[in-house]
């Protein structure tokens, strides 16, 4: 079946897309011959884009120019309103939705996307809004578990605290000279990226070995304010959509605070403000991948 071009969807507004990425996109679509595909449409934000990638590797990013829906005969299954990537099968002939959002390579911000979060169902979430993939925390809100003095072998555990510098106040790590050496780096990221484990080579979490602590801009992107119960003083993080699983409190940034680097930022997830912890005091600590 040839794959139909773009076309202007009634009654919605005009779609511009290059023209040499119509051409591309046509003659990929073509080479792929999904005899046995359906319409979807797809409405990206202005200035984002989408990606058709077969599964063998090859793929073309698009990128919409104006508001605007945009008809890609031939494609399989509902509208991709995640803005995920569009793979092509070839077993069954079809192009469609990519089995999971784990793949940032191909993941475009949408800002309105919804759902926003994607559970990827290996104790990752990907924000389809920024396309940073988070940690989901396990376990159940409980006691506190100093991990600098205990040791933490799960760092998923919801009750886990680390010390971003290890040490007693006023220990301090600023600078190259005097890295940052608490358990947040040497023990929580290491467990996270599979760096501790009894053989030398071992899978990071969710497969990936490139986790990181969030910087303070990161972690602002995921406090919700319009959550129930947030703004009540509480050791749960009501801040926080529930697809995260459970959360404590406050949780560390990678963030110094430039006026006093004894200091570093985090979030209260609680009341949903920012605030400072010196670095010696043990916290939770949230992986991420991707970047902003």
């Amino acid at each position: 079946m040839k794959m139909s071009a773009f076309r202007r969807q009634a009654g919605a507004s005009m779609c511009r897309v290059a023209e040499q990425a119509v051409a591309v996109l046509a003659l990929f679509l073509l080479r792929l011959g999904a005899a046995h595909a359906v319409d979807v449409t797809v409405q990206p934000a202005p200035g984002a884009g989408f990606v058709v990638t077969d599964n063998t590797g090859a793929s073309q990013r698009f990128k919409v120019l104006e508001n605007g829906p945009i008809f890609l005969g031939g494609l399989v299954g509902s509208p991709p309103t995640k803005n995920q990537a569009l793979c092509y099968d070839t077993t069954t002939g079809q192009v469609g939705t990519c089995p999971s959002a784990k793949n940032l390579a191909f993941c475009v911000p949408n800002a309105v996307a919804s759902p926003r979060y994607v559970n990827n169902m290996d104790g990752t979430l990907t924000d389809l809004k920024t396309c940073l993939m988070w940690e989901m925390k396990t376990g159940t809100v409980g006691s506190f578990v100093d991990c600098s003095t205990t040791t933490c072998s799960d760092p998923h555990d919801v009750n886990n605290g680390y010390q971003w510098c290890s040490g007693t106040f006023p220990a301090t790590c600023t600078n190259s000279s005097n890295p940052p050496d608490g358990g947040v780096f040497t023990d929580f990221l290491q467990r996270v990226n599979g760096q501790l484990c009894a053989t030398s080579t071992c899978p990071g979490f969710g497969g990936h070995s490139d986790w990181r602590v969030p910087t303070l801009a990161e972690l602002q992107t995921i406090l919700d304010l319009t959550q129930p119960g947030c703004g009540v003083f509480s050791p749960t993080g009501t801040c926080i959509d529930p697809a995260f699983g459970p959360s404590r409190a406050s949780t560390w940034s990678a963030s110094t605070n430039a006026a006093n680097a004894d200091n570093a930022f985090a979030i209260n997830f609680d009341i949903g403000n920012t605030a400072m912890g010196v670095k010696t005091t043990s916290i939770v600590v949230r992986a991420v991948r991707g970047g902003l």
